[in-house]
């Protein structure tokens, strides 16, 4: 004869407990397996009392007496009916979405004080600010006593001020600049910096002329991708090959000549 779901749990016994001489219970549980079979399950489990802060009308809620079926069984719930789940955060009011938005505006501008704090460093002065906002790029380098030996400090000219390497007289045009050996190494994690590129992935084809990780101006992040120049053709060749489609922190790494090779 068939016997529905709701029979069989009928005949599912009450859980039994048993105090043991060292403090802890013996629970003795039935329960329905997938196939439909009753299975007993027997606990060994230790209380421990813990304080708990709720609200006055969830404490008055626990401390009514069970009915019907669980009449019987202990406070809590009985996991014979009862199934437990992750515990969700209820946000109550309208206004719900705005504070979700300024939680994420202030993670965000933690995360960016974070990065220019740590990250940025000013080729005037060494400060954790960008060059072009320094308060000193007007100043910096200048001479600071007068020809004549006196103390008097000259007025800041424009040889005095921070030029860029790119804009300099004696400068070397991108034409005429030798990428011969210089490799682009894309498809990087974003967790890798400098110091990983030059010790980690590339020591062994050492020392390096430049290894330059491009990252965005505003965050500081890197934007995957970075230039980096070998001391032979030869050493840049080797990590070429050793190199290029290997997996570095969960990516593929790709390599290729920074400057198409002439055939």
């Amino acid at each position: 004869m068939f016997q529905s779901w709701a029979d069989a749990e009928d005949d599912i016994p009450v859980p039994e407990f048993t105090s043991n001489p060292d403090g802890t219970k013996t629970v003795v549980s039935y329960r329905l397996n997938a196939k439909g079979q009753k299975v007993k399950i027997t606990q060994k489990i230790k209380e421990v009392k813990v304080k708990e802060r709720v609200h006055p009308s969830i404490a008055i809620r626990r401390s009514w007496a069970k009915f019907g079926k669980e009449k019987h069984t202990p406070p809590g719930p009985d996991t014979r009916t009862t199934q437990l789940g992750e515990k969700i955060e209820l946000k109550l009011g309208a206004s719900w979405k705005e504070l979700e938005k300024k939680e994420e505006e202030e993670k965000m501008e933690q995360k960016v004080n974070l990065v220019s704090t740590q990250r940025l460093t000013c080729r005037t002065c060494g400060g954790d600010h960008f060059t072009s906002k320094c308060p000193f790029k007007d100043t910096l380098g200048a001479e600071t006593a007068a020809p004549g030996g006196g103390g008097a400090t000259p007025e800041p000219t424009e040889s005095s001020k921070y030029v860029p390497v790119h804009k300099r007289a004696d400068a070397p045009s991108r034409e005429s600049r030798d990428d011969s050996c210089t490799l682009r190494i894309s498809q990087l994690n974003t967790i890798v910096d400098d110091q990983m590129l030059r010790e980690e992935l590339l020591g062994k084809y050492g020392p390096l002329q430049r290894c330059s990780l491009i990252r965005n101006r505003e965050t500081g992040e890197s934007k995957g991708f970075a230039y980096v120049t070998f001391a032979t053709e030869l050493l840049a060749q080797r990590a070429l090959d050793e190199l290029n489609g290997k997996g570095y922190y969960s990516l593929i790494l790709r390599l290729e000549w920074s400057k198409k090779k002439k055939t």
